[in-house]
């Protein structure tokens, strides 16, 4: 399995910290040059849905307690600890200069690679 890199976070965040923080501020997805003819026409997209790799997380416990309490099987919480460590957040877009995209709502840490980019598409992505 190939899996592309395809650019990184730059965000206040060296270190892990509460998600609800995290998804309050502000960060930067600059994404490789050999990919900047695949942000056409992106800043039409209201928000984003960014996947990432876990690049620091160690090891996974399939059941063990969350951050909001209780207990439950990794595949029923979102975190960072998993099989595969990917990460996904929906984002919403501010600004594309470049091959840099502003976000807001991204719960990654500064240098977490970025391995894809897709539309939020209500059409698809919406419970309703």
């Amino acid at each position: 399995m190939d899996i592309e890199i395809i650019g990184s976070v730059h965000s206040e965040f060296q270190e892990p910290a509460d998600p609800d923080i995290m998804r309050e501020s502000v960060s930067t997805i600059v994404i490789k040059p050999e990919y900047e003819d695949g942000l056409y026409r992106i800043e039409e997209s209201e928000h984003i849905q960014v996947l990432f790799y876990f690049d620091r997380s160690k090891g996974y416990d399939l059941i063990g307690k969350r951050r909001h309490g209780g207990i439950k099987g990794v595949f029923a919480s979102r975190s960072p600890a998993r099989p595969t460590p990917i990460g996904s957040s929906l984002v919403k877009l501010l600004s594309r200069n470049g091959t840099e995209l502003k976000v807001q709502g991204l719960d990654a840490l500064d240098g977490t690679p970025v391995i894809d980019i897709k539309p939020y598409a209500q059409p698809f992505d919406s419970k309703e």
